[in-house]
């Protein structure tokens, strides 16, 4: 028997899945209505999970599934003890319709994803257009005490004067601090490491500044 499942985690990677659950079939994207996206998990790992939040959306795309699909899934989601299964309902192709989601146990803490689970997240948003500022607030949420120097925050965007002369800048994200540098990425994901002193919270401050050498590359 055929059903529909609601996929807002590493299940979004089309690869993932063919691997997972070959029948699977995407039948296309939409948001649920009144939750929001968090990362939550165990000592081996923290993976993304949805929890209700007025006023809230997190963009999601839903598969078609067989029982022997859900039976795989079950496995990787660890179902029931980690994962429970909730129905929802959410509009797909102008009609309401009811999809299976995965959600973790509500007790677990709050926790903070490996690179590699995030980045399958980030492409995952990257290709289907969804808003990165659900993924990157989720991962901000993670980490409430984790307060880096200068004030800065886990997903703040910070700015950098990449070639002073010609008075160019580019935007990053900030991923972490390893004591001595911050860890960034830019747009297309390429992992730069850069001081404190080189970060701006603004692009005119950024450009105001008298610091840079013309560029990041030297520390990336």
């Amino acid at each position: 028997m055929k059903k529909r499942y609601i996929a807002y985690g590493s299940n979004m990677d089309e690869g993932q899945m063919a691997h997972r659950c070959p029948a699977a079939r995407l039948l296309g994207q939409t948001e649920v209505e009144g939750y929001r996206l968090l990362f939550k998990g165990s000592l081996t790992g923290a993976y993304a999970t949805i929890e209700p939040q007025e006023g809230s959306r997190v963009p999601v795309l839903i598969w078609e599934i067989g029982e022997a699909d859900e039976a795989s899934l079950d496995r990787y989601e660890g179902f029931p003890s980690f994962y429970y299964k909730k129905d929802l309902t959410v509009s797909l192709g102008g009609q309401e319709v009811t999809a299976m989601a995965y959600i973790m146990d509500e007790r677990r803490r709050l926790g903070e994803p490996s690179g590699a689970y995030y980045g399958v997240l980030e492409r995952a948003y990257e290709k289907f257009g969804f808003p990165m500022e659900t993924l990157e607030t989720a991962y901000r949420e993670c980490r409430p005490d984790r307060a880096l120097p200068g004030g800065w925050r886990t997903g703040d965007t910070c700015f950098l004067l990449t070639h002073k002369k010609k008075g160019l800048t580019n935007q990053y994200t900030v991923r972490g601090y390893d004591g001595r540098y911050f860890e960034l990425t830019d747009r297309a994901q390429n992992f730069y490491r850069v001081s404190i002193g080189r970060m701006f919270r603004s692009r005119e401050a950024a450009l105001a500044s008298q610091r840079g050498n013309g560029g990041v590359q030297d520390e990336a």
